[in-house]
């Protein structure tokens, strides 16, 4: 790490609240949960009172309006709402409440994702080592470097986890450390690596194999219809969740125009819109995208956008499980975001 580097980018930030601004929204699964270490469950009750504050707001906006420069506002007076992944949960749960408030979302799917049967490697590890099963005391796992991990599991670690954060709390228990390893080593698998390797987790731990997802993904069935819902717009979000800044420039491209090649075979409408996943980028990944043809891409750095901001790699700010006013508090305190309107609810 550079020194300074730190400061200068707080800082950097800090100046970027004073500049014509946007603010876009990130949100991945709406429903109700007990653990969610990465902070991407927000409970249909929280969206309803957060979308009713972007409405008394006047605040909600179309995605695609950031291509206007005057979307940028001194007021950051336009939010636009963004999901990832494709969870079912974003027909079934988010778009009542969408048309309710009249908010218009872009949903950005994994491309391999629609008509998934088996849940997200993510939320299969969640559930193997974070669960509420005691943890043998031993895991060999053989997928990529082989490990094996020791794991001295207490009672108390299975309830201090429920409210643990993974992106934000270091590890306080061999669980948690279990939890970080793991992930990091399945995120660089190839896309059956991955499955094979949270089956076997899953076994290990005593789960079943085959339960049904906590957290499905689309049919095709509902993924049409959300396309074909007027506030939805759908973008891609790569053909396998890839974490593109440990591919090699070649894989890189493929995985982000077969994914849009995916998408918009399925939905019969153009792909121009982007996320990248786990919001991990660089140079190439960025030229890949633009060779796509993609038009507006966004990344997970949470802060509000900027006029001067690459359409490539636009900012954004993870939404959590919080009330109405929370959220209003955080987007305005913290982002500057609809000043005025918000100020005033």
């Amino acid at each position: 790490m550079i020194p300074g580097r730190g400061l200068a980018r707080r800082l950097h930030d800090r100046s970027r609240r004073r500049r014509r601004r946007a603010g876009i929204l990130m949100y991945h699964c709406i429903t109700e949960t007990d653990l969610d270490p990465w902070g991407i469950c927000v409970s249909p009750a929280a969206f309803d009172e957060q979308m009713a504050v972007l409405s008394a707001a006047r605040a909600g906006a179309d995605l695609g309006e950031l291509r206007d420069p005057s979307s940028f506002t001194a007021t950051g007076s336009k939010i636009a709402v963004t999901f990832d992944d494709g969870y079912a949960d974003n027909l079934a749960a988010a778009l009542p409440i969408l048309e309710r408030h009249e908010i218009p979302a872009t949903v950005f799917v994994i491309g391999t994702a629609v008509g998934r049967t088996r849940e997200f490697w993510w939320d299969a590890l969640e559930r193997a080592v974070l669960g509420d099963l005691e943890l043998p005391e031993e895991l060999r796992f053989p997928f990529g470097t082989s490990r094996t991990f020791r794991i001295d599991d207490h009672p108390v670690d299975i309830a201090e986890t429920r409210t643990w954060r993974a992106d934000l709390d270091g590890p306080s228990c061999d669980r948690q450390q279990l939890f970080r390893d793991l992930w990091e080593a399945i995120v660089v698998l190839a896309p059956e690596e991955q499955d094979d390797a949270v089956d076997y987790l899953l076994e290990w731990a005593g789960h079943p194999v085959d339960a049904p997802a906590p957290r499905p993904a689309l049919t095709a069935d509902e993924f049409a219809d959300l396309a074909a819902h007027p506030l939805i717009t759908i973008g891609s979000h790569t053909l396998d969740h890839a974490s593109l800044t440990d591919l090699d420039p070649a894989a890189q491209h493929r995985q982000i125009a077969r994914g849009r090649d995916r998408i918009r075979e399925l939905s019969g409408l153009p792909v121009t819109r982007f996320s990248f996943p786990y919001g991990r980028y660089d140079a190439t990944a960025v030229d890949a995208v633009r060779r796509a043809g993609i038009e507006l891409a966004c990344t997970s750095r949470p802060v509000a956008a900027i006029a001067d901001d690459d359409p490539l790699t636009l900012p954004r700010l993870q939404v959590l499980d919080d009330d109405g006013d929370t959220f209003a508090r955080k987007l305005y305190d913290d982002h500057r975001l609809a000043v005025g309107a918000l100020s005033s609810l």
